[in-house]
């Protein structure tokens, strides 16, 4: 009889991490859920202490799932958050705060499971990117700078532990209907008050419209227990935007991307239809 397999989520709080823990629960794996507090709800997974900023955190967190299951098959890497601001009025503490939990949070993760994995000789490592990390919206670089550089870090692992048994593979959202934990600049300047406002107002607005955090978790799953391909991208919204990026000349891209994240200098004029990757509390 084959053994239960394991999985660990990241960002399990809310949102895409916590449908994405009950419905591998309730698909047979043995779940571990992670966030920053303690969760207050019941749940049918193991609820784990975790802040992926920190390595003494992450390794106990490790530490403390391997003792209660002695192994480990699927890593969901989704904790993370987006910082919301124009570029030059973001700090390099602005910078370092996104990096430092959108990426190396999950490069700290994931340097904690592969000697596991190797050692199994199996495992499957998901990693919750966005459309952001194809097309950059105004306002949201930063965010758009871990999830780019997300794409590349998962590309090239990819062909580095294959070798091993191991699969990695990004699941990439648009509009997902969750809570939005949004960082504004410490440092703001004026003159980008106004577009910054309408991109906030424009988020705000969507999520109450878009796909409910259960349909990229059925993503997640089928990457998880079918042949894995790298990228899934997730929304029609995406699809399309993706497409479009990969056959229009640059110039008339660039048209179609001013109009879909089009942030008014106005405040009271929203930003229309920017798709926004899927973004979690740690």
């Amino acid at each position: 009889m084959a053994s239960v397999k394991v999985a660990l989520v990241t960002g399990a709080s809310s949102g895409i991490g916590h449908a994405t823990a009950e419905l591998l629960a309730a698909s047979g794996f043995t779940v571990f859920g992670t966030s920053r507090a303690p969760s207050q709800t019941t749940h049918s997974y193991t609820w784990l202490p975790l802040d992926v900023r920190s390595d003494a955190s992450v390794e106990a967190a490790i530490q403390s799932l391997l003792e209660q299951a002695g192994r480990i098959d699927v890593l969901v890497n989704n904790a993370g958050y987006a910082h919301i601001g124009a570029i030059e009025e973001s700090s390099i503490a602005d910078v370092q705060a996104q990096l430092d939990t959108n990426l190396f949070g999950v490069i700290r993760m994931i340097k904690a499971v592969l000697p596991v994995m190797r050692r199994q000789g199996s495992g499957r490592i998901i990693n919750v990117s966005s459309v952001v990390g194809h097309v950059a919206p105004p306002y949201a670089g930063l965010y758009a700078t871990s999830k780019f550089a997300l794409e590349g870090l998962s590309e090239a692992l990819r062909e580095e532990v294959r070798q091993f048994g191991v699969d990695v593979s990004l699941v990439e959202p648009s509009y997902v209907k969750t809570s939005i934990v949004s960082q504004q600049p410490t440092h703001p300047i004026a003159a980008y008050t106004p577009g910054r406002q309408a991109v906030l107002h424009s988020l705000n607005a969507s999520v109450e419209n878009v796909m409910e955090p259960s349909v990229v978790a059925h993503v997640i799953l089928r990457a998880v227990t079918s042949r894995p391909r790298l990228r899934y991208l997730v929304g029609q919204d995406a699809k399309l935007l993706v497409l479009l990026k990969r056959l229009l000349p640059e110039p008339l891209f660039e048209r179609v991307r001013r109009r879909v994240f089009r942030a008014s200098k106005s405040a009271d004029l929203q930003a229309q239809g920017q798709p926004q990757g899927t973004v979690a509390s740690d």
